[in-house]
């Protein structure tokens, strides 16, 4: 492929069937939301009659949703696959065609310090940013997350990455303690890879794309 135009079309219809398989597994937990008691938070710590009766007569959606939570853990690992290939497919046309030779001065003096000039993950320090790093880099971790799952660690800046993911989501404090959902040492998660596309909101082709054509194409 001759430019980023003809691999974002080249890749579309593989992107987008990933997407509807995506969607498959999420619809899971839409199509049984669980019904939400607007009581007083006391009512149920102290399992108060009002709460009780509240729950016998809401106890078909209680257990629908149960139900439908299970499944959706029963299929995650699967869901975080196909957020990888989509990882995957994103990260390569970033390597593939992006121009960019420059390192943010912006960036986390622990981060700013492990990226040299002309290296891969140069072309990665792209993009709009979340938690405070651009988008490129969090693909570029997630990415290789993915890919080396059963590698012992991973190699740097990929866990300086993940490290900030999971502290700079409260900008209002230094203190803020890891959120599991990119703390590596979470043992309860093997592949990240769902957790990256959902905080770059890539749940649907046109997200996707659109980032994707900002990082590669508009430049």
């Amino acid at each position: 492929m001759d430019s980023a135009e003809e691999y974002l079309k080249g890749t579309e219809s593989a992107v987008i069937k990933i997407f509807e398989g995506i969607d498959s597994y999420l619809q899971i937990l839409h199509d049984s939301k669980p019904p939400i008691y607007v009581g007083n938070a006391g009512d149920t710590l102290n399992q108060r009659p009002v709460y009780k009766n509240w729950m016998a007569a809401n106890q078909p959606e209680i257990q629908s949703s149960l139900k439908a939570q299970k499944e959706f853990c029963a299929e995650s690992f699967a869901l975080a696959t196909l957020c990888g290939s989509v990882l995957q497919i994103a990260a390569m046309g970033i390597q593939w065609f992006s121009k960019n030779e420059k390192i943010p001065e912006n960036l986390s003096e622990a981060l700013y310090s492990l990226i040299k000039p002309g290296k891969k993950v140069t072309k990665f320090c792209i993009g709009r940013r979340v938690r405070n790093l651009p988008i490129g880099l969090a693909i570029y971790a997630g990415r290789n997350q993915f890919n080396h799952i059963d590698d012992e660690e991973l190699r740097e800046p990929n866990i300086t990455i993940f490290n900030l993911l999971a502290h700079n989501y409260d900008a209002s404090t230094d203190q803020s303690p890891k959120d599991p959902a990119f703390d590596l040492e979470n043992g309860n998660l093997i592949n990240f890879a769902s957790n990256i596309t959902a905080l770059l909101n890539w749940r649907d082709y046109k997200s996707y794309y659109s980032d994707m054509h900002s990082l590669i194409v508009t430049v």
